[in-house]
């Protein structure tokens, strides 16, 4: 029998299809009612099914071996795999799993760390017999991780090595994968994959499909771990493994890899294959407390080297870090609010949206050297703007004050924003909403740790509805689709592996709250006055990223958005498809959201496992 649907429930639904319907027209509508409709009979699929769907079959194989006869490159892979005391049938499966590969060109180089296990040698001795691609050193004493890794890394006359622990397991066709990648991406020095998860039955589980190369996100935790593959001579001219990084070595190693290199690739499969066992840091926060201390060693000495540099702090999740950087002197943030002066009632009172917002600014913000510019379009009443104009008894410095500029124009938020950006002076743009309010009183320079670094473009804060469920971590798009990450879920949602609660990059944040360096808003031409309402956000970092900037959210700059109250809700008919006309070859050429992983669904950005 089929679930009742409430009046209330029908009139929401029918509300968002008429709202489709305006946005892409009859044909658009369509279209998302057959994507809908094809998602939902998919999103219940557990990964069980997922993984017998995606298995490869022989013919698969066969067809794969002929596809190698056809390159013209064939890449030797040198598997480094340091041995120390580890169960028989899980080395032996890690071995197994490299004899089993689809292609054929690799060495496995094998370092057993002075094992006392009986089993060890006969079996390392055993493979190296069996197999000539097989090599094997015994180090006459145990070094620890890193010093068999360079041990195994000096038996290596591959093109790339690839890392693989004595327990886990390579899949079947990660060096196939890989090699065809190589084919595509000649010039690739670095090759990372999504892994899951394997215990001790053989059953796969907790899948990670990562995004595309994501600076931010990687210093908050190593998340490209397995399978990384790496070109041998630039391993070399970093110098290898470093010892007093053991646990944590490969973060070391791709800390050090990634200040050489920007060719960085991610291959969106399932090459790796995780044991979960009680020795394994798959086990659990306390199974290698070491290895996250080690973490945290590497990312300081990262920072240290950095044109920014900084301190570690960490999280409640254990392998999360929070980087932070120092703000180079003390620069001008302009705050740019577009407003009506609207009133809106709230928590049974009258709240005055901009007066809200700007009381909360002079009154939260710890960083203190900010101009604020209230643009309108004569409509703010004049006692809020008395009121506005006026400074605090507690504070008279310029942070306090307000300057206006006026529009006699219809509202239009990009507009009124390039305004804003002409009149302000200094060094940074803020883009605010003015039904915003300030929670975190650091927010100014959590958004500014990351803006002041060229190689960004838009920075973006957690937003919050009143009732503390999320309005914005981070938007992406899927088909043309903006949309918002875990838009409406808990405001303490972790989000996919932890992606809500540290910095991550995402291809688009919101206007509501956007900082830039001033110079990339005017590089950029400011926002495109032909989204008066929507997507000129979107835009704007489409734009940032078209240029080579990367775009990131910040979950420690958090405001509470009251959304739309200073306008209409809604969309303009034309804003959808002017945004697709404008990038639809840019996001075609792209192929996907670099941040959102393909295997994940389109339907809704809440990063659920979808059938192939």
């Amino acid at each position: 029998m089929a679930a009742s649907t409430s009046p209330s429930g029908i009139t929401k639904k029918l509300g968002k299809l008429v709202k489709v319907w305006q946005e892409r027209g009859t044909k658009g509508l369509l279209r998302f009612l057959y994507q809908r409709g094809t998602e939902r009979l998919q999103s219940k699929r557990t990964y069980d099914h997922w993984v017998k769907q995606t298995r490869l079959t022989r013919l698969d194989i066969l067809n794969a071996k002929r596809e190698i006869a056809r390159w013209p490159l064939h890449p030797k892979f040198s598997i480094l795999m340091p041995v120390y005391n580890v169960e028989a049938k899980w080395l032996e499966k890690a071995i197994q799993s490299v004899l089993n590969q689809i292609y054929p060109d690799w060495e496995l180089c094998i370092a057993d760390d002075a094992s006392s296990m009986p089993h060890i040698k006969p079996i390392l001795t055993h493979y190296s017999k069996f197999d000539a691609r097989i090599k094997v050193v015994f180090r006459s004493e145990n070094g620890n991780i890193a010093a068999a890794s360079n041990s195994a890394l000096e038996l290596a006359t591959g093109d790339y090595i690839a890392l693989l622990d004595h327990d886990d397991e390579l899949a079947i066709d990660a060096l196939f994968e890989t090699a065809k990648w190589i084919n595509q991406h000649p010039d690739a020095d670095f090759i990372y994959s999504d892994e899951d998860k394997i215990d001790s039955q053989g059953k796969r589980l907790d899948p990670f499909f990562k995004p595309d190369w994501s600076p931010d996100y990687f210093h908050a935790c190593m998340y490209t771990c397995h399978l990384g593959i790496y070109r041998t001579r630039l391993i070399h001219d970093i110098g290898g493994f470093r010892t007093g990084y053991d646990g944590s070595q490969d973060y070391d190693l791709v800390l050090r890899v990634v200040e050489k290199t920007k060719n960085i690739y991610h291959i969106p499969k399932i090459l790796y294959h995780w044991r979960i066992i009680p020795a394994s840091v798959t086990a659990g926060e306390h199974a290698k407390p070491w290895a996250y201390l080690a973490a945290r060693k590497a990312l300081e000495d990262s920072l240290a080297a950095s044109p920014y540099p900084g301190w570690v702090e960490e999280t409640p999740w254990a392998g999360f870090w929070r980087v932070r950087r120092h703000i180079t002197g003390q620069p001008l943030v302009s705050i740019i609010i577009p407003s009506a002066g609207k009133v809106i009632d709230t928590d049974n009172r009258s709240l005055s949206v901009l007066e809200n917002c700007v009381r909360s600014i002079q009154q939260c913000s710890t960083y203190r050297n900010f101009e604020i510019i209230v643009v309108d379009g004569y409509d703010i009443p004049e006692p809020t703007l008395e009121r506005l104009t006026q400074p605090t008894a507690a504070d008279s410095s310029e942070a306090a004050t307000i300057a206006l500029v006026r529009c006699a124009d219809p509202f239009n938020f990009a507009q009124r924003i390039n305004l804003g950006a002409a009149r302000a002076r200094g060094e940074f743009l803020l883009l605010l909403n003015d039904d915003t309010e300030v929670l975190t009183p650091d927010w100014l320079e959590s958004l500014l740790e990351f803006a002041q670094q060229t190689e960004i473009g838009a920075v973006g804060a957690k937003l919050l509805y009143p009732d503390g469920k999320i309005q914005h971590t981070g938007v992406m798009i899927l088909d043309g689709n903006a949309g918002h990450a875990f838009h409406g879920f808990e405001g303490d949602h972790l989000g996919y592996f932890c992606s809500n609660v540290v910095n991550r990059n995402y291809l688009a944040v919101t206007a509501a709250c956007l900082m830039m360096r001033r110079e990339v808003f005017l590089q950029l031409g400011g926002m495109d006055e032909q989204f008066p309402l929507n997507y000129n956000d979107v835009d704007l970092c489409l734009k940032a990223h078209q240029a080579g900037y990367r775009n990131v959210v910040t979950p420690h700059a958090q405001l509470v958005h009251y959304e739309s109250a200073s306008r209409e809700a809604g969309l303009r008919p034309p804003e959808w498809q002017t945004l697709n006309n404008k990038w639809g070859n840019y996001l075609k050429a792209l192929g996907k959201d670099p941040y959102y992983n393909p295997n994940l669904s389109y339907r809704a950005v809440t990063f659920e496992l979808v059938r192939k």
